[in-house]
């Protein structure tokens, strides 16, 4: 078996986001600021290589050096970067302090510092430490407890801040229906303090309202002006294992994390429709000839769920324009890719579409052309 993640796509979609998305934060980034990457839950768990390459944190060594090689190389000038990684489990600590220790090189402006501790309790250190660098926080617990958002909150108090957290959705869904008093309390740390029952959304189902509120809470305690999050499905069943949540400060930010998403979700639409035939196969002992087909339509799937996003978007766009005040594309794009799943270049197409009905100025120009950051959105009715 050559697949390190056969049986884990799930994992393989997380590590996916993460690696994507810390590629193109670091190239951007370390041209003009320090990094801090922050592990807090570090592992290593259910690793199948011996190197644990296909661990979160040796991800983020791999991906940080070759950015910082590379940023070095082009920018002829010395970059820096330093991770700090927490664990509190004993056994799995000693296996991370041995495996990152190789690539701890402060003489070449890569530091690597680790803790064996609760990720809580480490905070106090890795906040006075941060200075003027650029952090990036990764927060991928078993569970629900060990990050309340009042005690991480000083990590996230600075001008430039990014997060990953993987909101551990099956185990909070259950947690959140159950009535006994400690479990509820469990979950005021992340969901803004005590009585945040009263404050979930009555019209969703119990498990994404409390996902809804997570993101709210985040968005508050970190003053993150976005926060969105991509579902990842289970493997073989169609409803949420978790969801990756992302809090960033920045549009740019927001407008990277979207792109990542929509190629992780098109590869994890494959590798759970291979999932589901394997399973399929085991209990019918023979192979199904569509299986290619069946792979390439749960793939195709995401693009059908991206128009629907779109026409929402569309429908909403329209209304946002009727009091007939003017928007740059840029302010238009921001609020779409807050409130949907799609990208810049969907939310241009569908000002190219209004615009080909009648329904918006065409500001941009005419032939191939889409509309810029600087572009003005207007309805046709308004400049009549």
């Amino acid at each position: 078996m050559t697949d390190l993640y056969f049986d884990r796509e799930q994992t393989k979609a997380k590590h996916f986001i993460l690696r994507s998305y810390l590629q193109a934060l670091a190239f951007k980034v370390l041209r003009y600021y320090s990094i801090t990457y922050i592990d807090g839950f570090s592992g290593p768990w259910q690793t199948r290589t011996e190197d644990f390459s296909d661990s979160s944190f040796m991800i983020a060594i791999s991906v940080l050096k070759e950015a910082q090689r590379t940023i070095n190389f082009q920018t002829q000038r010395r970059s820096r970067v330093r991770c700090f990684f927490s664990e509190s489990n004993p056994q799995a600590y000693r296996q991370l302090a041995s495996a990152v220790a190789p690539y701890n090189t402060p003489q070449d402006g890569f530091e690597i510092e680790t803790c064996c501790s609760e990720f809580e309790d480490a905070i106090p250190k890795i906040a006075s430490t941060l200075g003027d660098t650029f952090p990036l926080i990764f927060i991928d617990p078993t569970g629900w407890t060990g990050y309340s958002f009042e005690r991480v909150a000083p990590l996230f108090d600075r001008p430039k801040c990014e997060v990953l957290i993987n909101f551990m959705y099956d185990f909070v869904n259950r947690a959140a229906s159950m009535s006994d008093a400690k479990t509820v309390a469990s979950l005021d740390p992340i969901l803004g303090g005590s009585g945040w029952e009263s404050r979930l959304d009555p019209t969703l189902p119990r498990g994404l309202a409390a996902e809804q509120l997570f993101r709210r809470t985040l968005s508050t305690t970190g003053k993150f002006p976005f926060v969105v999050s991509t579902k990842i499905d289970r493997s073989t069943a169609d409803r949420p294992h978790f969801f990756i949540v992302y809090g960033t400060k920045s549009r740019d930010g927001l407008k990277e994390f979207r792109e990542v998403e929509y190629n992780a979700l098109r590869v994890n639409a494959r590798d759970r429709a291979a999932a589901k035939e394997r399973k399929r196969e085991s209990r019918s002992g023979s192979p199904d000839l569509f299986a290619g087909l069946y792979a390439n339509l749960q793939e195709n799937t995401i693009d059908h769920i991206v128009e629907e996003q779109k026409e929402l978007a569309s429908e909403y766009l329209i209304s946002a324009l009727r009091d007939c005040r003017p928007r740059q594309f840029a302010a238009i794009w921001e609020i779409i890719l807050r409130a949907y799943m799609l990208r810049v270049t969907n939310v241009k197409d569908i000002c190219v579409e209004l615009a080909k009905r009648g329904i918006i100025e065409n500001t941009w120009g005419t032939g191939n052309r889409k509309p810029t950051d600087k572009s003005q959105i207007v309805l046709k009715t308004c400049s009549q």
